[in-house]
C-alpha cells in the first residue's frame, strides 16, 4: 500500500528518504507547505478510522477483512465517506510546525529546496510496506 526510497535532489543535491501511501494500520500525510511527513496510526485515530471502515463497501484490505467485519458489526457511530475521512484525519493531525496543514494530497518535498519528486532521482531500492 505504501513505499519509501532514498533520493538525491537534482536541484540542490540534498539526499533524503521520502515515502508515500499508508499501510494496513496507519495513514501517511504530508504538509502542504514544507512536505514533512506525518504517520498516524489507525488506533490513534479512534472513532475516525472506525467510522471510515464502517462506510466502506469492501474491507480496507483483504488481510484485515475479519477485523473490518467486526468493526462494521459493532461500531455504533455514523459512517464516513472518503472525503469526510480525509478532512477528519487532516484536522486530527494538527498543524505542521512550519504552519502548513497535513493532507493526503500534499506531495513529499525535498528538505533542502522543497522541490517535488519530478526533481529527484532514486539512490536506493524501493521499500514497500504493508
Amino acid at each position: 500500500m505504501g513505499m519509501r526510497t532514498d533520493y538525491r535532489c537534482t536541484t540542490c543535491d540534498a539526499r533524503f528518504t521520502a515515502g508515500e501511501g499508508g499501510g494496513f494500520f496507519f495513514d501517511l500525510l504530508h504538509c502542504t507547505d514544507c512536505g514533512a511527513a506525518k504517520s498516524i496510526s489507525h488506533q490513534d485515530m479512534g472513532d475516525i478510522h472506525l467510522a471510515f471502515i464502517k462506510g466502506l463497501p469492501v474491507p480496507y484490505a483483504m488481510v484485515r477483512a475479519r477485523m473490518d467485519a467486526r468493526i462494521k458489526a459493532t461500531f455504533t457511530g455514523e459512517p464516513l465517506d472518503g472525503e469526510a475521512y480525509h478532512e477528519a484525519v487532516s484536522k486530527f493531525a494538527g498543524p505542521c510546525t512550519c504552519g502548513g496543514t497535513f493532507t493526503y494530497e500534499a506531495p513529499a518535498r525535498c528538505p533542502g529546496c522543497r522541490s517535488t519528486q519530478e526533481s529527484w532521482e532514486p539512490t536506493g531500492g524501493w521499500v514497500h510496506y504493508d
